[in-house]
């Protein structure tokens, strides 16, 4: 069994991870459907294409702000 003073030190790390790979694949997913599907005439796949792009830069600027809060693990 694994020491819980342990997990919970890598916890908030692993979290950051998982955040910060959701931001860079929204953002890449968002702009493969704006440069892909919004080239045509399809103004709904250009909208959903700026939304994932923005929620990605969202959720990388919280990134940034929690890993500056997170105390380096020991």
């Amino acid at each position: 069994m694994e020491d819980p003073k342990t997990v919970v030190k890598q916890e908030p790390r692993k979290s950051l991870i998982i955040l910060f790979l959701s931001a860079v694949y929204s953002i890449i997913i968002g702009a493969v459907v704006l440069v892909g599907l919004g080239s045509g005439n399809s103004q709904m796949a250009e909208g959903a294409g700026w939304i994932m792009v923005v929620c990605g830069a969202v959720s990388l600027v919280y990134y940034f702000l929690a890993r500056k809060q997170t105390p380096p693990a020991k």
